[in-house]
């Protein structure tokens, strides 16, 4: 008798932790830990049409009328391929714009037109006109960056976004 209890015992001690880390997983109990600033988009979006593939690129759609949310993202497009230091050749900012590219551009922005199923597309995307998105050098769109009303809030998500590209770029076997 005294064996059959040792028996259950150890069933118990090793059979109790994998029930409850079951239990708490199927349950969604468990807060996972995300150290990343942007939302990952959940869906996959394959952006081969964009140019400079090979690179991590920065992009974001021009609406008609450029607000003070467009001047902060088109702000953080110039800014953050300088600031990634040493490693700004594998960044490039992208500015998607519907009509044709317009010929005083940005030293540090690279102006592509879009048709209207690119347009489509990225219409159809989560903060659809009002995030910078960022796409990995296998032309993955996998993190958008919605643009907050706030010059702080700007400031923070241009720290955020720079600092998911470094981590990223670190990380990266690709670009």
């Amino acid at each position: 008798m005294n064996g059959k209890k040792a028996l259950i015992m150890v069933v118990i001690a090793f059979a109790v932790p994998v029930v409850a880390a079951k239990l708490v997983l199927e349950m969604g109990w468990f807060n996972k830990g995300v150290t990343n600033k942007g939302e990952l988009l959940t869906q996959e979006v394959r952006t081969d049409w964009l140019e400079h593939n090979g690179q991590w690129r920065l992009v974001y759609s021009l609406p008609q009328t450029c607000a003070e949310q467009c001047e902060s993202a088109l702000f953080q497009l110039k800014q953050i391929p300088v600031a990634v230091g040493p490693s700004r050749d594998r960044v490039t900012s992208i500015l998607l714009v519907s009509d044709t590219p317009s010929a005083n551009g940005n030293d540090n922005i690279i102006e592509q037109k879009i048709d209207s199923q690119q347009h489509q597309t990225m219409a159809a995307l989560p903060h659809a006109g009002e995030a910078i998105y960022l796409v990995d050098p296998l032309n993955n769109l996998i993190l958008a960056y919605p643009i907050p009303e706030g010059k702080s809030e700007q400031i923070t998500q241009s720290k955020g976004l720079l600092s998911d590209l470094r981590k990223l770029m670190k990380l990266s076997k690709v670009g």
